[in-house]
Formats: C-alpha cells, sequence, structure tokens
C-alpha cells in the first residue's frame, strides 16, 4: 500500500489485537506444500536467525523487484522454476515510466526554487495517455510534464551550463553561482506498453550480504516510447520558452533501469498461460497466493502508480475476507 496510507491503516489493524508486525525481518522464500503446490508459509531471517512462519495464505507486498526476486527464490519440486512460473511468466513485462526524457530549462531571472518538496510541482495533463489526438502521429499513449519547484544545493552543482561556459574551472563556479537558481528542470512520464523481452530475472553472479542472487533488469523503450518520449519534450521545451526561458536542454531518452515507478513482473490478467495472477490478484498457479502492487499491473500510464496499487490491494483483501473458506483450505 501507499505510504500515504500505512500511518491510518497500520495502527487500526493492530488495535484488532489480530496482527503483530515483526521489525528488521528479511523473507527468503515462500514455502510450498510439495504435493499440493499451495504455499504454507514463509521463511525470514532475523538477528542472524532464520525463522519459518506458517500461513493458511500469503500475501506478497515487497514491490515489484522483491515480489519478483522472492518468487524466482521461491524453487520447489513443484515449481522448479521459482513460485507461481510454470509458464514462465514472472518477471515478464517489466514496465517504468519515468526515467529519461528530461528537459532544462535556463532563465533570465531567478525562480527562488529553495524551498518545498516535489509534491509541490506543477504538472500538466494535456498530452497524457489519450487526452489528446493522435491523428497523424506514430505512437500511442503520451505523457505527463511535470515541473519541479524545488531546487537542493547538489542539484545545482550539478546543473548544465547549456554550452555557456565550461564544465569545470573558475568560469564553471562563476556561471553557477549566478545561475543555481536559474535553472529547472522537468522529468516526463509517459505510457510504457508492456513487452515480454523487457523482464526481471535472478542475477547470476551478483549477491546480496545473505548471499542470495539480486534482481537483475533486462529492459529497453522501444520505438513506440521514444517517439512519445521525444514528443512531449518539444512540448516541455515549448513550454518552458512560453515561460521566458533563453536555453533549453533536452535529455537522452533514457534507459528503462531501477525506479520507484516499477510495474509488471507479475502481471494480472485472466489467461494463465500469459499472466501471473488472476483478476483479483491470486496466482493462477498457487490459489492461496496473493500478490500486491504495482508488479500486478499489466500497463503504465503516464501517472503514479500508487493509487491504483492500493484499489488493487483493498479489492485483493476484499476478495480473501469473501472467499477465506475457500483460499485458505
Amino acid at each position: 500500500m501507499s505510504g500515504a496510507s500505512g500511518p491510518s491503516t497500520i495502527p487500526k489493524a493492530m488495535e484488532t489485537k489480530r496482527l503483530q508486525v515483526v521489525t528488521q525481518a528479511i523473507a527468503t522464500s515462500v514455502a510450498v506444500d510439495e504435493r499440493s503446490g499451495r504455499v504454507t508459509g514463509v521463511n525470514y531471517v532475523k538477528g542472524g536467525v532464520e525463522y519459518f512462519q506458517p500461513a493458511d495464505v500469503v500475501l506478497l507486498a515487497s514491490y515489484t523487484y522483491e515480489n519478483v526476486r522472492l518468487l524466482l527464490l521461491s524453487k520447489s519440486r513443484a515449481f522448479p522454476n521459482g513460485l507461481a512460473n510454470n509458464t514462465g511468466q514472472v518477471g515478464r513485462h517489466y514496465m517504468t515510466h519515468h526515467t529519461g526524457n528530461p528537459v532544462t530549462a535556463l532563465f533570465p531571472f531567478e525562480l527562488n526554487n529553495w524551498y518545498g518538496l516535489p509534491a509541490q510541482g506543477v504538472a500538466v495533463d494535456n498530452w497524457a495517455d489519450d487526452n489528446f489526438d493522435h491523428s497523424g502521429l506514430d505512437f500511442i499513449g503520451g505523457g505527463n510534464l511535470w515541473v519541479y519547484s524545488d531546487r537542493r544545493p547538489i542539484g545545482a552543482a550539478s546543473m548544465s551550463t547549456f554550452g555557456k561556459a565550461p564544465t569545470w574551472g573558475a568560469a564553471w563556479k562563476s556561471f553557477i553561482k549566478q545561475n543555481a537558481d536559474r535553472f529547472n528542470v522537468a522529468y516526463l512520464q509517459k505510457t510504457t506498453l508492456p513487452y515480454e523481452d523487457n523482464y526481471l530475472d535472478l542475477d547470476p553472479v551478483v549477491k546480496d550480504p545473505m548471499g542470495f542472487p539480486v534482481i537483475r533488469i533486462t529492459a529497453e523503450y522501444k520505438d513506440n516510447e521514444k517517439r512519445m518520449g521525444a514528443f512531449i519534450q518539444d512540448k516541455m521545451a515549448q513550454w518552458y520558452m512560453e515561460a521566458g526561458a533563453i536555453a533549453v536542454e533536452k535529455g537522452p531518452t533514457g534507459i528503462m533501469g531501477p525506479s520507484t515507478h516499477a510495474y509488471g513482473g507479475t502481471r494480472m490478467g485472466d489467461n494463465r498461460e500469459t499472466n501471473v495472477v488472476n483478476r483479483f490478484g491470486f496466482a493462477h498457479e498457487v490459489p492461496n497466493l496473493g500478490i500486491l502492487g504495482a508488479s500486478v499491473m499489466g500497463t503504465s500510464g503516464a501517472h503514479n502508480p500508487t493509487l491504483t496499487a492500493q484499489a488493487l490491494a483493498w479489492r485483493t483483501a476484499e476478495h480473501l475476507q469473501r472467499n477465506w473458506s475457500t483460499i485458505a483450505n
């Protein structure tokens, strides 16, 4: 669930005396009954000691990367390639929508950026998703234009010189001192389509401090996303120039690397051959395993996934409550 819901939801649940929160614990795998293929609980490590928590139902809600990693680490005779992965779909259709495509602008006046939070920025939705006419365009989807309203000293120290000064030395320092509060950066969140060859898997070499493989990302933006990115960059540059900018720089299209807005890997859908979970968030191959978070989402729009992920989590919880007798037994 989102950070906004945690402070209100968790205390209420603890008041019922039916919730125990185990902190500073690291889940290492989900256990499976070899005969039935149903999950039986979770293995975790706390203080260097391994524990097993039995469960009638397991809800995996450890974010996109860890959801996928835990499933792939949870190998058994019933699931030799990872839990709920006999069709090879765990990790597939990875997406992220805001890495790359930045636009930076330089103004001839100070902007008073030295305050506030990113949430105080300004967004334009005119070219997001299907909010505009795509006639004559060579892409589907769109992007949200987001302008920051805050700046930090480290960000200013690494600002572009827009070709007006060298990138080091006394002239660079002089330029930074004069223009540190005269530049602004926009990042553009765009629709990202799901592709099977954009995927997450276990790294064959790199391990975490406990000796388990870390997640590996193999992904790139395709032509549709690159064309869309160029289109919304042009819109952002136009917006800056209309606001009085004297110079604008467009960043690279970027790579689809790690992101705080990560989707896919345990995709939701009715077809069990091409999706990991059903429409209620429970694994097609493991009826008492629910998966929560943006990893179940089938596409990425031009907006943050938080509220959609939260709504899907409530939907999964409601389905479990109404069907406990059939899911847990």
